[in-house]
């Protein structure tokens, strides 16, 4: 069990159709659009701001003391990534990832402002092509690394985690197998 650079494990070499899709989003300089849970903190609302990210908060909205669901079902609607730090939403039973948003679930550790920043280190692929993160996908972040649960257009899923180490992106391999 061991850590490898993400940039190792690829494969597959990418079409020229998805490679002139990602570049066409990058050209566009689409900005990550969140949906702010009633328990996200206002300071990590601030931090995305400055990081040039829409955020709309559940007070802005209207929303507060709406049941999660509710809170669900507006961020799909709305086309935006729910970020929260309720660990309800990792409850597959009653957050299925074919009926949601894409789900950001965030443990700041202490709460400090390097704590967060350190757990927004798994935002790294939705500032960059924030078109791809509307639904079917959840994320389990902490300040150290992270864990994304994806499902694919075929209904198939996989379980990965990640981290930033050294600057480079890396994806945990057991039994040097990655997902």
């Amino acid at each position: 069990m061991a850590w490898a650079d993400a940039k190792d494990l690829v494969t597959e070499k990418p079409t020229d159709r998805e490679v002139r899709q990602v570049e066409d989003y990058i050209r566009r300089k689409a900005k990550p659009r969140f949906y702010a849970d009633e328990n996200f903190p206002t300071i990590a609302t601030e931090i995305l701001r400055r990081r040039e990210a829409d955020v709309l908060t559940v007070q802005e909205a209207g929303r507060r003391r709406h049941p999660d669901e509710n809170h669900a079902a507006e961020a799909l609607r709305l086309g935006r990534v729910l970020i929260t730090c309720d660990r309800d939403y990792l409850d597959e039973r009653r957050f299925p990832l074919i009926h949601c948003p894409a789900i950001v679930i965030c443990d700041f550790g202490r709460g400090s402002v390097r704590e967060i920043q350190g757990t927004f280190g798994c935002l790294w692929s939705v500032f960059a092509v924030p078109q791809f993160y509307d639904k079917w996908v959840k994320i389990d972040a902490s300040h150290d690394c992270w864990k994304e649960h994806t499902r694919f257009l075929d209904g198939s899923t996989a379980h990965r985690r990640f981290r930033i180490f050294g600057g480079r992106l890396q994806e945990w391999c057991e039994a040097g197998v990655c997902a």
